[in-house]
C-alpha cells in the first residue's frame, strides 16, 4: 500500500483499541459498535500491508 505509513497506522490502531475499551467501560453500545467496526477495518488494512510486503520480499 503505497503512501500508508505503517507506524502511523499502528498508532491509529492502538488509539482505536483504547476507544473500544473506553466505550466498553462506559457501556456505550453505539460507541462500541462504531469503534469496533473502525478497528476491524484498520486491522484488515494492516494485514493487507503485511501481505503485500511478504509478496514483495
Amino acid at each position: 500500500m503505497n503512501g500508508i505509513d505503517k507506524n502511523d497506522l499502528d498508532e491509529v490502531i492502538a488509539k482505536t483499541f483504547n476507544e473500544v475499551k473506553t466505550a466498553v467501560n462506559s457501556h456505550s453500545e453505539k460507541s462500541i459498535q462504531m469503534y469496533s467496526t473502525a478497528l476491524r477495518a484498520l486491522v484488515e488494512l494492516r494485514q493487507q500491508i503485511l501481505s503485500e510486503e511478504r509478496v514483495g520480499s
